[in-house]
């Protein structure tokens, strides 16, 4: 873990003195009013579109429940993407929207029920001894497409995200794969935390039991932060994951602002 006197001058913030002025400013885009101040002083047009084969695939999912051409098992028509931008922004950030639909993995109930759609196993593993799953039903986590969505976009398992709905901004972990054409996914604590309740009862050790498995069905906001997982994964553990989160998060998304203005300032005087 990077130590107070070194965070600010990370990866994020050190690509604007060197990068900043020259960022193309060819994205457009425009938040949902319900988050417009959770967004406040981030320049998105100051960023670049990045990743059109992959929107390509979400919009191709969507209109034709289809993926590369090929008929998908699950589809989209019921469960859209809604994806309108990809963006790189200043600093590096990985930006996006879209829906939000609730991935149980890694959690009890997905254990207890074989045969679901939910796995038991989350394709990110603590570095703790037996490797354990993240739990969809205590930690906030996003999962992201395969098919070269992550290594496109310098994206790893383990770095931090900052998901917005309605204004609340909630730090998450990207903790799992999904489907190549599908985008949008959170867990049961990362739904929960956002007020969007999906768990109906629980048991005597809060467990949950009964999922609604309905998702938020659009302006969601991602910014994903690539290589910051090395800020927490030494010594991580289901214990610790979600006390790191809420320590690091605020200040990626933190410097992300700064970064933004900086940009701006830079653009305006040039």
């Amino acid at each position: 873990m990077l130590d107070d006197s070194t965070r600010l001058t990370s990866p994020l913030v050190l690509t604007v003195v060197v990068f900043g002025v020259g960022v193309s400013a060819h994205a457009q885009y425009s938040p949902p009013p319900s988050s417009a101040a959770a967004v406040k002083g981030i320049s998105f047009a100051a960023g670049t579109t990045v990743g059109e084969q992959f929107r390509a695939r979400f919009t191709e999912c969507d209109s034709h429940d289809t993926c590369d051409g090929k008929p998908t098992k699950f589809g989209c028509s019921r469960d859209l993407n809604r994806n309108t931008v990809l963006f790189k922004l200043s600093g590096n950030a990985i930006f996006f929207d879209g829906k939000m639909g609730v991935d149980a993995d890694g959690s009890p109930l997905s254990k207890k029920t074989p045969g679901a759609t939910d796995q038991p196993e989350t394709s990110f593993r603590f570095p703790s001894p037996g490797r354990p799953s993240v739990d969809s039903d205590s930690v906030p986590f996003i999962v992201i497409p395969g098919g070269g969505f992550a290594k496109a976009l310098g994206i790893r398992l383990g770095d931090i995200a900052a998901v917005i709905h309605n204004g609340l901004v909630v730090y998450a972990l990207v903790a799992d794969q999904g489907p190549v054409c599908k985008l949008g996914e959170g867990s049961i604590e990362l739904h929960e935390r956002l007020k969007h309740k999906v768990c109906i009862t629980r048991n005597g050790t809060n467990e949950c039991t009964k999922l609604r498995d309905v998702g938020l069905e659009r302006d969601v906001l991602y910014f994903i932060f690539p290589g910051s997982g090395a800020r927490i994964i030494q010594g991580l553990n289901p214990i610790n994951i979600n006390q790191r989160l809420s320590v690091e998060g605020p200040k990626l998304f933190q410097a992300l602002q700064t970064i933004s203005a900086l940009v701006s300032r830079n653009s305006r005087s040039s």
